[in-house]
């Protein structure tokens, strides 16, 4: 609690100190969305030029945790695991035998809750009830509301709570609300199954990823992988104003995951497992290796029909007919003339025409042109990379990784798809060490994204913090999108990515922000039944900035609030962390502190 207090008389000083700024130059005006009051962090999508912005919602209040599956163990598991690490779990505390008695009876109050989430959170297993608890919300601006698209989640028939097992990973809107991305199946409890004499639940869902478009923002379409037995996989990364999409699908299975699964008295099959779980877990269990899954194009009429398919293939020539390797490529972006960037599976060595079947391959960025997988990396200097963004223009951006001080980094670039040679440009970002990663390019040759603003050695324990960035081509100009705001705006917020830029320069952003402290039921923070006044967190939220003039000026407000938004927070980079759940990321999945 002394915490707590500290933090609101700190946040009262800045709020002083706000008061006496003087009047500065303002680039950019910040505002936030309402109506999104049910989750606790809401992150930043895309935005339409038309007053539509999409977003994702992760952390619910009041998680539907469905009780009559736990039995007295996981009980006795949840207590226990408050008694052992409620002193490193600063909000939370023990559970008293009152509030015991509430919990098994399926009336836990927002202490026990938590507890629970932690412990079906941490416990893993088909066995348990799953988490996921992220979902896509479109806002439109005019109206100023919220809706939440639900996509593949479905209700328990006992409470008629969605599950909020899925992740759902928008990835865009067109101007015409065409919202688009992937998802999961929902978990969904089977028959119970006969462990030697013991009733068992477990949880299985049909497919891990599959692509979808919602023309309404209401009916969602799904979008079948090619290659589909088990579920397959496939996702939609982007459409352009010709009704085209451009993604990934599993387009063949690994012959040697299929035998573990099918092949008689082989792992799914075998009498020790058989007899253990069900099939279908099995199953479950070995998908994430069943499939090859290529950048994909799918093209549709006005009416949202596919009515052409295209595999655009890898950049892998000739392998060794005993290479059972899974290669793979995903096409991440198409501009209106039909240029599409992303990664694939390349030879290592660009001038391999016979390989072995163990032959060293990378994942590089590419472009995909007229049925040709085109790679621009210099293996000398760096070791992966990625296109991520294309204009109608044909600038496209992504970045590279690279060893910078002995640690792996990622730099962003912009190319030219149209050059006969595609040659990467690598601008000067926060600093020479800094990582940094583009998310956006706009017509006007504008790159927004995120990077490092710290050079301290850093480790897993203890990350650079990062913030959003702008980066315009036209005069070569790299800048800071906090230093956009006034320094009553800057004391507020703290921009952590920049995630999408319109061809009016709006920006749609995620930032940290004071708000007062809820607890896991969406109520005031309390200890031990007394609410706790003044107690706030930091909590992530999109916002949008407008300019207010035709050019980029910035205000450099360190010295003034000094190390005040500095600090701000702790919180995974959003993006990046679908990516990697997926299976698609860049990075590892990673905490940070901004």
């Amino acid at each position: 609690m002394k915490n707590l207090i500290k933090s609101a008389i700190a946040l009262s000083v800045v709020s002083a100190m706000s008061s006496s700024f003087a009047e500065e130059a303002v680039s950019y005006t910040i505002s936030e969305y309402s109506g999104l009051d049910n989750i606790k962090n809401t992150y930043a999508i895309e935005q339409t030029n038309i007053g539509q912005t999409l977003i994702v919602g992760q952390t619910s209040y009041n998680f539907p945790v469905q009780f009559d599956y736990l039995d007295e163990d996981d009980f006795d598991r949840i207590v226990r695991l408050a008694e052992r690490d409620h002193e490193a779990v600063f909000e939370l505390y023990e559970i008293d035998e009152q509030a015991e008695e509430q919990l098994r009876a399926g009336n836990p109050d927002a202490n026990a809750l938590s507890w629970t989430i932690r412990y079906l959170r941490t416990a893993g297993g088909s066995e348990n009830q799953r988490i996921g608890d992220t979902f896509v919300y479109r806002y439109d601006e005019n109206s100023k509301q919220a809706f939440e698209l639900p996509v593949f989640d479905s209700a328990f028939p006992e409470t008629g709570q969605l599950t909020r097992s899925t992740v759902d990973s928008a990835q865009g809107m067109t101007d015409d609300g065409w919202v688009f991305g992937f998802s999961s199946a929902p978990y969904l409890p089977l028959e119970p199954f006969d462990d030697d004499g013991e009733e068992e639940i477990h949880w299985y869902r049909e497919f891990d990823q599959r692509g979808w478009i919602s023309f309404d923002g209401e009916t969602v379409i799904e979008l079948p992988p090619a290659e589909a037995k088990y579920g397959g996989l496939s996702a939609i990364y982007d459409v352009n104003s010709n009704r085209v999409a451009v993604g990934t699908s599993s387009v063949a299975l690994s012959s040697r995951t299929l035998d573990d699964i099918e092949k008689e008295d082989d792992y799914c099959l075998t009498d020790n497992l058989i007899n253990d779980i069900p099939l279908e877990i099995c199953i479950q269990n070995r998908r994430r290796q069943l499939y090859y899954s290529n950048a994909f194009l799918w093209e549709m009429n006005e009416q949202g029909e596919i009515v052409n398919t295209v595999d655009l293939g890898t950049g892998i020539v000739n392998p060794n007919e005993e290479d059972e390797r899974a290669f793979v490529s995903a096409a991440t972006a198409i501009n209106d003339d039909g240029v599409i960037v992303g990664f694939s599976d390349f030879w290592w060595d660009e001038d391999e025409t016979e390989p072995s079947k163990t032959e060293r391959k990378g994942q590089f960025a590419a472009v995909f042109k007229d049925g040709e997988v085109i790679q621009f990396t210099d293996r000398d200097e760096y070791f992966e990379s990625r296109a991520l963004d294309i204009n109608n223009a044909g600038m496209f951006t992504g970045y590279m990784y690279a060893y910078i001080n002995g640690k792996p980094r990622t730099k962003f670039f912009y190319a030219d798809a149209n050059s006969d040679v595609i040659t990467p440009v690598f601008p000067e970002d926060f600093f020479k060490g800094s990582a940094s990663y583009p998310h956006a390019i706009n017509d006007n040759n504008i790159i927004v994204g995120e990077g490092e603003v710290e050079d301290f050695v850093d480790s897993s324990e203890f990350p650079r913090r990062r913030h959003g960035f702008l980066y315009d081509i036209g005069n070569a100009q790299f800048y800071n999108v906090n230093q956009f705001l006034s320094c009553e705006d800057q004391a507020k917020y703290v921009i952590v990515e920049a995630k999408d830029i319109n061809e009016r320069n709006e920006i749609l952003a995620t930032a940290w922000v004071r708000k007062p402290k809820l607890d896991s039921q969406g109520q005031p923070f309390s200890i031990d039944g007394e609410i706790v006044e003044g107690a706030e967190e930091d909590v992530l939220r999109v916002v949008v900035l407008k300019p207010t003039g035709s050019t980029f000026s910035v205000n450099d407000c360190r010295e003034d609030l000094g190390e005040t938004i500095e600090r701000q927070g702790a919180s995974m980079s959003w993006s990046l962390w679908l990516l990697a759940l997926f299976g698609f990321g860049a990075r590892q999945l990673r905490t940070k502190n901004l």
